[in-house]
C-alpha cells in the first residue's frame, strides 16, 4: 500500500552525498522548512541547472506538492529523471512510483521496476521494499514472493519498519515463506519499535492468542493501546475487548506503559529527510478484514460468492489454508477458491426436483461484535421456486431472521439445496412474495451451482432428499463449511 510517498522518500544532499551540500543548498532547505517555498525553489532551481543531482530531487518534490510551484507531474518528472540518470537513488525511487502510478507519465510497470531495481541495487531500502511489493503484487513480472521476500529481508537488515512488517507477514501467514511465528513476532517488534502501527496492531494479535510468544492478555492490550492511538483499523474495537477482561492493576499497568511509549526511531523533522518506513507496503493485519462462508467441494475446492471475495488481495480457509481464486462465475456470484489437497468430507450437491415447503437449513460464519467467528444455523423452509421476476435460477426461503449473505442451506438430508444471495430490495421483494422482507432470502440452487462445477471441470458429489437427518446429525453441516477470511 503507498502512503504519502513523495513527501518522504528523498533525502537531503548530506545523506547520500552525491554532491557535496553547498552554503546555498542549506539555505534553500532552511527557506523550505520555514514554509518560505518560492525562496527555496529558486535557490534550488540555481542549483539543479548547475547539476546538482540533490536539488534536482527537491524540485521534483516541489512540483509534486505544489509547494513554490504550481502542482505539475510532468515537471517533477522531468526533474526526477535528470537526477535518476546520475544515479541519485531517491529520485529514481520517486521516477518508479510515477511510472507505477501513471502520474505525469504513461503508466509503465516495466519502466518503474527498472528504475527501482537500480536504487535498490544500491542498497537504498524503500527502493528495495518498492522492488519486493512489485514481485509480491506481480506488477510487470510474474508473481513470485518469495523473490518479494528476498528483498524485503534486505530493507528490514537496515531497519526499514515497512521491510519489517512485509516479512513478518510472510512468515506469519507462509507466503513465499514456511509460517514462523517466532520470527514474525520478532520482526513485528522491531518495526512496532519504530511506531508502525500495523505492526503495533499484529502484537496484539499474537500476544492475545499465544503465538510466537506466551498468551499475555495485558500485553496485548498494551500492543493494542499503542496501535488504536495511531489510527490502525480495529485496534480500537479489539483494545476495548479486551480491557474487560483485565484486572483493574493490568490495566493501569498497560496505561501507564503506553504513556511512557516512545518510538526507538523518532520521525523525520523536515520534508527533505528520508523517512524509510513510508514506503511501498503491501500491509496485511493479522485479523481478517471480513469473513464469509464457503463449501468444501473437493479435497482442493472451495466455492462461496465472489463479490464477497472481488477485493481480496489474501484469502485464508479455516484459518489455515491460503486460498487462491480461480473460476469465476460473475453472472451467478460464484467463485471457487484453490487450497493444498487434503483429506475430508466435501459437500453433496442436491439432484432433483425441489419443493415447495421443503425444510432447509442455512449455515453462515458470522462475525458478532468483538466475538470470534462462529457458525450460525437458521431453519426455515423453501416458499416458492423462483425469486424475483420468476428468476428460477433462485428459490425463495422464509426463515425467522433474515439469512446471511453466502449462507449454505442444506435440505433435509444434508445435501446443499443452494447459496444465498445478496439480499434484494424490501419493497421490490415485499410487493413480489407479499411477505414480511425481513423473513426472505433468495438462494441460488443447486442446479445453476452444478453447472457451473461442470463447466469447470470440478469434480463433486451429489444425492437426491433421501433420510433426515437427525438433530445431532445437523453437526454434520460443519464439517463441509467452512470459515473464509479476507484481507483486501
Amino acid at each position: 500500500m503507498m502512503r504519502h510517498l513523495f513527501r518522504f522518500l528523498f533525502a537531503s544532499g548530506l545523506a547520500i552525498g552525491a554532491v557535496p551540500a553547498t552554503a546555498n543548498y542549506a539555505d534553500a532547505r532552511a527557506a523550505l522548512e520555514l514554509g518560505d517555498y518560492q525562496t527555496a525553489y529558486a535557490e534550488f532551481l540555481r542549483l539543479a541547472q548547475a547539476g546538482d543531482a540533490n536539488a534536482q530531487t527537491a524540485l521534483g518534490l516541489l512540483y509534486d506538492e505544489g509547494r513554490g510551484v504550481p502542482k505539475d507531474p510532468s515537471a517533477a518528472v522531468a526533474w526526477y529523471q535528470k537526477a535518476a540518470e546520475t544515479g541519485n537513488p531517491q529520485a529514481q525511487l520517486n521516477l518508479g512510483l510515477h511510472y507505477e502510478r501513471a502520474e505525469g507519465v504513461g503508466q509503465d510497470y516495466e519502466v518503474a521496476i527498472r528504475w527501482y531495481r537500480k536504487a535498490a541495487e544500491q542498497g537504498y531500502a524503500p527502493a528495495e521494499v518498492a522492488l519486493g511489493t512489485m514481485y509480491y503484487r506481480g506488477l510487470g513480472l510474474p508473481e513470485d514472493k518469495s523473490k518479494a521476500n528476498v528483498w524485503f529481508k534486505r530493507a528490514a537488515e537496515q531497519g526499514n519498519a515497512s521491510a519489517q512488517q512485509n516479512l513478518a507477514n510472510a512468515l506469519y501467514f507462509g507466503q513465499g515463506a514456511e509460517i514462523d511465528y517466532a520470527e514474525a513476532f520478532k520482526l513485528y517488534q522491531k518495526a512496532a519499535a519504530q511506531g508502525y502501527a500495523d505492526s503495533q496492531f499484529n502484537l496484539g494479535v499474537m500476544y492475545d492468542k499465544g503465538q510466537g510468544v506466551p498468551k499475555d492478555l495485558g500485553k496485548a492490550y498494551f500492543w493494542w493501546l499503542l496501535a488504536s492511538e495511531r489510527g490502525a483499523p480495529d485496534a480500537a474495537r479489539n483494545r476495548d475487548r479486551i480491557e474487560k477482561l483485565l484486572t483493574a492493576a493490568q490495566r493501569e499497568e498497560a496505561q501507564t506503559a503506553a504513556k511512557q511509549w516512545r518510538p526507538s526511531a523518532p520521525p523525520p523533522q523536515g520534508i527533505l529527510e528520508t523517512n524509510p518506513n513510508l514506503a511501498v507496503s503491501p500491509v496485511q493485519k493479522s485479523e481478517p478484514e471480513a469473513v464469509g462462508t464457503a463449501l468444501r467441494i473437493s479435497a482442493n475446492y472451495y466455492l462461496t460468492n465472489f463479490h464477497s471475495v472481488q477485493a481480496c488481495r489474501r484469502l485464508r480457509i479455516n484459518g489455515s489454508q491460503n486460498a487462491e481464486r480461480q473460476a469465476v462465475d460473475e453472472a451467478n456470484d460464484f467463485v471457487l477458491l484453490s487450497v493444498p489437497p487434503s483429506s475430508g468430507p466435501t459437500a453433496l450437491i442436491r439432484v432433483g426436483r425441489i419443493h415447495v415447503d421443503e425444510l432447509v437449513t442455512a449455515a453462515a460464519f458470522l462475525l458478532p461484535g468483538d466475538a470470534s467467528p462462529t457458525l450460525k444455523l437458521t431453519s426455515g423452509k423453501v416458499s416458492s421456486l423462483s425469486g424475483l421476476q420468476g428468476d428460477t435460477r433462485f428459490i425463495q426461503i422464509s426463515a425467522s431472521a433474515q439469512l446471511v449473505n453466502g449462507a449454505a442451506v442444506f435440505d433435509a438430508s444434508g445435501n446443499v439445496l443452494g447459496v444465498v444471495q445478496a439480499r434484494p430490495n424490501a419493497s421490490a421483494a415485499a410487493q413480489a412474495t407479499g411477505d414480511n422482507p425481513q423473513n426472505v432470502s433468495f438462494a441460488i440452487t443447486s442446479n445453476a451451482l452444478q453447472g457451473f462445477l461442470d463447466a469447470t471441470s470440478v469434480d463433486f458429489e451429489s444425492a437426491g432428499l433421501g433420510v433426515a437427518l437427525t438433530s445431532g446429525q445437523v453437526a454434520s453441516f460443519r464439517n463441509v463449511v467452512a470459515l473464509v477470511e479476507c484481507w483486501r
